[in-house]
């Protein structure tokens, strides 16, 4: 007996020819007898016990065949009005890659996929907002989301649009919470909550001091393997960014989850650094597959090779060729005068692309460096590394992990001065600006018809 949901659904099926006809005809009839309706089969492959598969037929279900598994379940799922994806299917055909590759498809079209012994359900993200949304989302922790965010927004704002960022993070406020002038962001602002026993240096914060823009935290805990997160108060926060004096709304993932609204458009931030599989298969294809724009970040030369990098850009353009891809890597930009002062860097990054840091602050800021922490995530390490900086002048930090709770503590402590750093991007391959504007573009046009739709019923 196979073991299905009791609740009926409108179900695509796929089966193959390692089965023998009258077997797979049999799990089918069980399918009905629980209530569900089939309203379509792929076949995806397999000649030992169904040679010819134009000779197969159950009732009068449309069957597809004759092409590559996941070519035909797109076709299917765009002709077939299905709630669910079976799996009847088993190996040779439907090995843990090709498998992956099928439910990245079916999740990507809003529809469930299961198996025997497995489950995938596809993340309900309703629109919330009334309002255009851009989603800035991830490939895991640290491939750059939040300075992405901060990058997208002042782009948009210097082309006269009003946005807000409205971010969700594992330390977020316990309340969806507002900063509406950004500009009170400061450190001494930052130190007053960690006295209070907050988290300071969730995005939220971050986005507002970097990109001074209405910003918006709230929280999640967990991520799924499709990003939904176990628990938030997004939406929450999404009501509430539709009723500030905003015209567009940036929803910023966190890690490799996904903000649990609906976004217009959409902006995958992957890592060069990252293992290929990571995107390129398991649930790598559904995050691509929904996207409008990939940015690879982390592009360095000396950390990644050029063969790597167009391996990347092939095999996204060959799950979703109507994406663009950007190659970027990121340079620091200090929150403020740095030049002629000795300084101390402290930074998320691996030693070797902190001390391309280093030699950018020097060279074009006119720091002089004189040592450098890559522990900012590591606060056991990171306390010892700072207590190595009696020299500086300066403590120069990311707004991340430990800034304010270590960094910034001991800055104050030691009556030295602290000054915050952003990163923004520098394009290797690609143009940022034109893909923002596509971006901004896309999501007004898709808000205007989603608004459209609503009207017609």
């Amino acid at each position: 007996m196979i073991g299905i949901n009791p609740n009926p659904e409108k179900v695509l099926v796929l089966i193959d020819g390692e089965h023998y006809p009258d077997v797979t005809s049999a799990a089918l009839r069980e399918l009905e007898q629980k209530g569900n309706e089939i309203v379509g089969i792929v076949f995806l492959g397999g000649a030992e016990k169904l040679a010819e598969p134009s000779l197969f037929s159950y009732r009068d279900v449309p069957f597809f065949y004759g092409g590559s598994s996941v070519s035909l379940l797109r076709e299917a799922l765009e002709k077939c009005n299905a709630s669910m994806v079976i799996d009847l299917s088993d190996e040779p055909v439907t090995g843990y890659f090709e498998r992956f590759r099928l439910i990245s498809e079916a999740l990507a079209r809003g529809v469930s996929y299961r198996g025997a012994d497995f489950l995938f359900l596809a993340p309900l993200r309703p629109f919330i907002c009334d309002k255009p949304t851009i989603g800035i989302w991830g490939s895991g922790k640290r491939v750059g989301k939040t300075a992405i965010s901060s990058y997208f927004a002042r782009s948009l704002s210097e082309r006269g649009s009003k946005p807000c960022i409205l971010t969700m993070g594992r330390g977020g406020p316990e309340e969806p919470e507002v900063l509406s002038r950004p500009a009170d962001v400061t450190d001494e602002y930052l130190l007053g909550l960690v006295a209070k026993g907050r988290h300071a240096a969730s995005d939220h914060f971050e986005d507002a001091m970097t990109a001074r823009v209405m910003s918006i935290g709230c929280r999640r805990c967990g991520g799924g393997m499709a990003g939904e997160p176990f628990y938030s108060n997004v939406r929450e926060g999404a009501i509430l960014a539709c009723q500030q004096d905003c015209d567009l709304v940036l929803l910023e993932g966190s890690g490799a989850a996904i903000p649990p609204v609906g976004a217009d458009s959409k902006a995958l931030v992957v890592s060069a650094l990252q293992p290929e599989e990571y995107l390129l298969s398991y649930l790598g294809p559904y995050r691509l597959l929904l996207s409008d724009l990939i940015l690879v970040t982390m592009c360095e030369e000396f950390q990644v090779s050029s063969r790597k990098l167009q391996r990347l850009r092939d095999g996204i353009l060959s799950i979703n060729p109507e994406a663009s891809v950007i190659e970027v890597v990121f340079r620091p930009r200090p929150l403020g005068d740095i030049d002629g002062k000795t300084a101390f860097l402290v930074t998320t990054a691996s030693k070797d692309a902190a001390q391309v840091q280093a030699e950018h602050l020097e060279r074009f800021y006119g720091a002089r460096i004189i040592g450098f922490s890559s522990n900012l995530a590591d606060r056991a390490r990171l306390a010892r590394d700072i207590k190595e900086s009696p020299r500086a002048q300066v403590l120069l930090t990311e707004l991340k992990a430990a800034g304010v709770d270590t960094v910034s503590l001991f800055a104050k402590k030691e009556k030295k001065e602290l000054i915050y750093i952003e990163n923004v991007p520098f394009v290797r391959k690609g143009n940022l600006e034109e893909e923002i504007e596509r971006l901004e573009r896309l999501a007004r046009m898709r808000f205007l018809a989603r608004q459209e739709g609503k009207g017609s019923k």
